[in-house]
């Protein structure tokens, strides 16, 4: 009776560790489109495949004949979940559109993040950064506050390393712009 106590415990404690290692794993941005009327939430590995740090610009790099929307946030900030919804606003004008939507979270725990895209309902694709990228990025961009916009055009350079917030008209306009 106590061998199979142990079986159980055991197998049990195999059973969460494994779901542990399931969440934390991310995976690849997949070929389709955030934009599609399937659209999903796509987590972006923020490692290649050799296990090194892949960089801002590998990460876009992926992205390449899309215009891409990056938005800098955390789950603690209100100014950044005020935007959320005009986010899905811009997401819906756009929708048939080459345009991807990137959110890069900082300054964050992995499971708040995870939580806040599910209850934000955020779709398109989420890259939790390590902590050296992050550190990066915020030198590269000069990031000193959020929720922080760049746009970015589709051969994968930045036009706009301080673009308008998701709920400016601004913002929908410099996209199609760079769509014409």
């Amino acid at each position: 009776m106590r061998k199979n106590l142990i079986k159980i415990v055991a197998l049990a404690l195999v059973a969460v560790c494994f779901g542990l290692v399931s969440m934390s794993s991310y995976s690849e941005i997949s070929k389709s489109s955030p934009t599609d009327s399937n659209a999903k939430i796509v987590y972006i590995n923020p490692k290649k495949a050799d296990g090194t740090d892949k960089s801002f610009f590998e990460v876009i790099s992926e992205f390449k004949g899309k215009v891409v929307y990056v938005d800098f946030w955390a789950t603690w900030c209100g100014p950044c979940r005020a935007q959320f919804p005009h986010s899905k606003k811009l997401h819906e004008k756009l929708k048939d559109q080459p345009v991807a939507f990137l959110y890069i979270v900082v300054n964050d725990s992995e499971e708040r993040w995870r939580e806040g895209i599910e209850n934000f309902e955020l779709e398109g694709y989420h890259w939790y950064p390590t902590e050296n990228q992050e550190r990066i990025m915020a030198n590269q961009f000069q990031i000193d506050g959020i929720p922080r916009y760049l746009l970015i055009d589709k051969n994968g350079k930045i036009v706009n390393p301080n673009a308008s917030r998701p709920g400016s008209t601004k913002a929908y306009e410099d996209i199609m712009k760079l769509l014409q």
